[in-house]
């Protein structure tokens, strides 16, 4: 049977995007593709964890909080996309919408659970800000994929992301499709006003061309939890 590399499955609050404060159950898948500057989730532990018990204690703790939300986090979750599949063919979550946070790269992966997902959050990985190589071939492709699907794109800035990521970020929605909402997302590590005022200017810059832009900042954070 296979088995799945899960640093924790735990309750909380979702912190980011457009569902925060709807409790989920979070599973966190361990490893990631790339080696984002900012990344608040490296070098953790983790489970090996086989199909029946990773539903086992999924159900469990939905059941428990009374939540009707399943996340799928990471590290990136995609990385271990078989595993992923196998769950949620097997577990048949009726009730529950299938979150899934990915950084919108692996896309080939994404093919595979894309019929057993409802909620796709895609962090647009900015070369300014992650210190990494560029991604916006992948980006696009993956975007072409969650047409149809609930879908919204994160982009985390911090004080070195620079204006020309964020018009590339614009034209990618705009041609993948405007009516996609994007979060701006301070890092948390860097908050300042500084940074918040950043972040205000580019979302003035954004809404220009694409009707739904906010900021809205990792929240979990602030309250002190996972």
């Amino acid at each position: 049977m296979k088995t799945a590399k899960i640093t924790e499955v735990f309750f909380s609050l979702q912190g980011e995007g457009p569902y925060v404060g709807t409790g989920h159950v979070f599973v966190r898948f361990a490893d990631c593709n790339i080696k984002c500057r900012y990344c608040d989730t490296q070098k953790q532990r983790y489970k090996e964890y086989d199909v029946n018990a990773l539903i086992l204690e999924v159900k469990g703790l939905l059941r428990k909080h009374n939540s009707k939300y399943l996340s799928l986090t990471g590290g990136e979750p995609l990385l271990q996309a078989e595993f992923i599949f196998d769950f949620l063919k097997k577990a048949r979550f009726k009730k529950t919408f299938v979150y899934l946070e990915t950084n919108g790269i692996l896309y080939d992966n994404f093919r595979m659970v894309l019929g057993l997902t409802d909620v796709v959050s895609v962090d647009i990985k900015l070369p300014s800000a992650t210190k990494t190589k560029a991604f916006w071939p992948e980006h696009r492709e993956f975007l072409k994929l969650c047409k149809g699907k609930k879908v919204f794109a994160k982009a985390v800035i911090t004080v070195s992301t620079v204006n020309e990521d964020i018009r590339k970020l614009v034209r990618l929605l705009k041609e993948a499709d405007k009516t996609i909402p994007l979060i701006i997302q301070p890092d948390s590590k860097g908050i300042s006003r500084k940074l918040v005022n950043k972040a205000m200017r580019f979302q003035e810059y954004a809404l220009q061309y694409l009707p739904d832009v906010r900021v809205i900042p990792q929240v979990h954070k602030f309250l002190n939890i996972r």
